[in-house]
């Protein structure tokens, strides 16, 4: 028996897959058969669009095939969204500020409290009367939270 060897080349492929990738197995807004290609409004024949409002606009729309209206309904949309985006980037830098002095920063309360703790801790006439300084634990101010004050210790 003989076994026949063809070289092989990608060119040798390609007649036999056209048919595959020539077929279209789902639906196009252009098809063969029309001409010119849509307007602004789908004037020239083509299929017509939805007219872009603040909350229908998607931005698929070239900026050039919108009417007045659209391009200020666009520019409308884009000017809020700008807006919560510098709104969301103020509160954020409003925490982080506020976290920032109430925590952080050495003239903060927390940090007096700290210093003062460790000052309790250091001084021989408090260790005389509180223990050891390994012993002596802080716990700021009571609250007047009821939920705080109800919770179990353990």
């Amino acid at each position: 028996m003989k076994l026949v060897l063809r070289p092989f080349s990608p060119a040798n492929l390609v007649p036999h897959l056209r048919p595959v990738f020539g077929i279209r197995n789902y639906a196009t807004q252009n098809s063969a058969g029309s001409t010119g290609s849509p307007g602004p409004s789908g004037s020239s024949g083509g299929p017509k669009r939805k007219a872009i409002t603040p909350f229908s606009d998607t931005g698929f729309v070239p900026w050039k095939e919108l009417s007045a209206a659209e391009k200020a309904s666009r520019a409308t949309q884009q000017s809020f969204n700008f807006g919560v985006v510098v709104l969301g980037v103020v509160m954020t830098g409003g925490v982080a500020y506020f976290l920032y002095q109430d925590v952080f920063s050495p003239d903060s309360k927390t940090a007096y409290f700290n210093r003062a703790v460790d000052r309790i801790k250091k001084d021989p006439q408090c260790l005389a009367l509180l223990g050891e300084s390994s012993k002596i634990i802080a716990h700021g101010e009571e609250t007047s939270n009821r939920w705080r004050r109800a919770r179990p210790l353990a």
